[in-house]
């Protein structure tokens, strides 16, 4: 016989509550369970976080600079040079942190100055079929009147699935 309060039998030891908290079988297979969610949740963050992302080089030829102006303006005694734009990406897949080029022509076609434009502080992203517009700018390396032409185009940009920054 064995108390109906009582919780393991006096003679064997045997676990008379089989889902009770305190039935070492029960916690066991709690603690296993919550290592196995933690472990597949870790599993999944670093599959997104060093997965096979695409790479831009090979999408080079589907994000380009569709329009750019160039202008000038002048600030105090510094002369800036801006090139507003706007970007389209025919790919399938959506870029992040586009990095745009200038460079900056005289009138024989000579290149006198140019800039990259990492666009990562303003959050420019093209999704995929998509465009989308830019402004960079630079202060003047020659006089204003030296300016004639311009090119720009993109130089780098991250998979937007990719994390990290």
């Amino acid at each position: 016989m064995i108390n109906a309060a009582a919780k393991v039998c006096p003679h064997c030891r045997h676990w008379q509550k089989k889902w009770s908290l305190q039935n070492p079988n029960v916690a066991v297979g709690l603690w296993t369970l919550i290592c196995l969610v933690v472990l597949s949740c870790l599993g999944a963050f670093f599959e997104k976080m060093n997965g096979l992302k695409e790479q831009f080089a090979d999408y080079r030829n589907e994000i380009v600079v569709l329009t750019s102006d160039m202008s000038t303006r002048a600030s105090g005694s510094n002369s800036y040079i801006t090139v507003v734009g706007t970007l389209t990406n025919t790919s399938k897949i959506g870029w992040r942190n586009v990095s745009v080029e200038a460079q900056f022509f005289d009138r024989s076609g000579k290149l006198i100055d140019a800039i990259t434009a990492d666009a990562d502080y303003r959050g420019v992203t093209v999704l995929p079929h998509g465009s989308a517009a830019f402004k960079i700018e630079t202060k003047a390396a020659s006089p204003v009147s030296a300016y004639s032409t311009h090119k720009a185009c993109v130089r780098w940009a991250k998979d937007v699935d990719a994390w990290g920054f």
